[in-house]
């Protein structure tokens, strides 16, 4: 009688405990990857349209640049109440908030009667892609918390979203024109809203019991004990302003439409994707600070070869080089930023937070060069700064691996 009495307690003790338990903090693999493509989708369906909106809205390069830019001062803007959000609500209901943000946004954008509205849609949409990039990096973490699993695993699901990206905007604008993409990005932001939803009734769902949170997603680390290579990621991203930059350049110098554009990014994407394993491997192997500054070397080698490219289809040469060395750049970094942040979620949302800001910034300077100069400089710029950066990353002890590590290595 006794121990079917306390059978019973137990039994009421483990429904009290469910039934208390905080919301499911993070979203199974396969539904994370899936919101990371889709998010990725909405974000690269933009860059083969920019020559047209460039010329709807009469741009400069700058004003062009901009369009690019405000998605990620969104994402940039979103990143600071996501590591909060993630805490507080858990990954889920932090993506299905920002998938409605998204949706609102390319609606504004699909309907946008002046680039100053454009602007704000993009800010608005970026903010929701923000809480979702976050959501889904976070869960993608806690599920391959293993030496540069997450960041591999992240890349090769946003790739997929950029090959997706591309190609539907190359077919969408050529034939329906720029507001097309936005009316995608849409649909996308409402099927983003129900994919994390959909993945907490499957884990309700399911008979095994949901790992629980380890100490690895240590919120508490400060950020200022891997700030350095937090602005080095801060320079990659900035040069990826590659993507709002050669679309206009590859216009002007071998004057080809948005198929082509997209076709010459997709040459980036695809060699994101192709080398995403290998590079995971090598970080394995050699270590994160190695293959970051590898990395950084070969993207600006790409960087620089854009220009010596005397024909649309020598251009695939050095875009595959820039390719490679920007994955190896930026699965590493970003290897590097959320292991000596404990994995936690201000780990997460400062690396979001200094690779939007590259992403703002990059394209808005690169933009007002090319105004002041020619189009040709900031493919000269650009490597500078990230051979800077490699510079300080080999010569200054500390910068990439802490002193003690160094010393007990």
């Amino acid at each position: 009688m006794a121990r079917a009495a306390r059978g019973t307690e137990d039994e009421s003790a483990r429904t009290r405990a469910r039934n208390s338990a905080p919301a499911q903090p993070f979203i199974s693999f396969g539904f994370a990857a899936l919101l990371v493509t889709c998010s990725y989708w909405a974000i690269d369906v933009t860059s083969p349209a920019l020559p047209e909106m460039k010329d709807t809205f009469g741009l400069s390069a700058k004003g062009a640049g901009l369009i690019f830019s405000f998605i990620f001062l969104g994402r940039l803007i979103g990143n600071f109440p996501a590591a909060r959000l993630l805490e507080t609500l858990g990954s889920p209901r932090t993506a299905a908030i920002g998938g409605l943000l998204m949706a609102a946004g390319s609606t504004v954008n699909a309907v946008s009667p002046t680039v100053e509205v454009l602007y704000a849609g993009r800010v608005l949409q970026g903010i929701g892609i923000a809480l979702l990039v976050n959501a889904g990096l976070r869960s993608i973490l806690f599920a391959k918390p293993g030496r540069g699993a997450a960041m591999t695993l992240f890349g090769i699901a946003s790739t997929i979203g950029g090959v997706l990206g591309l190609q539907s905007s190359g077919y969408l604008t050529g034939t329906y024109g720029w507001r097309s993409i936005f009316v995608l990005s849409a649909i996308l932001g409402v099927w983003l809203t129900i994919i994390p939803l959909i993945s907490v009734r499957v884990a309700r769902r399911s008979t095994r019991p949901s790992a629980p949170v380890t100490p690895a997603a240590n919120a508490s680390v400060p950020v200022r004990t891997y700030l350095p290579p937090l602005a080095i990621n801060f320079l990659i991203f900035s040069n990826y302003s590659i993507w709002v930059l050669l679309p206009l350049y590859a216009q002007q110098k071998f004057d080809i439409g948005p198929k082509m554009t997209a076709n010459l990014l997709l040459i980036i994407t695809l060699t994101h994707l192709a080398a995403a394993v290998p590079v995971s491997r090598l970080i394995q192997r050699f270590s994160s600070p190695r293959v970051l500054i590898a990395g950084l070397l070969l993207a600006v080698v790409g960087t620089v070869g854009v220009l010596a490219a005397q024909s649309v289809w020598l251009l695939a040469i050095p875009l595959v080089l820039y390719g490679c060395g920007m994955v190896g750049a930026v699965n590493s970094a970003g290897d590097i930023v959320l292991h000596r942040g404990g994995a936690g979620s201000n780990a997460v949302s400062s690396l979001r937070q200094t690779s939007d800001l590259g992403l703002v910034v990059g394209p808005i300077v690169g933009g007002a060069l090319a105004d002041s100069f020619s189009y040709n400089a900031p493919f000269i710029a650009y490597p500078i700064l990230m051979l800077g950066a490699a510079a300080v990353g080999m010569l200054v002890p500390g910068v990439l691996m802490p002193r003690d590590t160094m010393e007990t290595a």
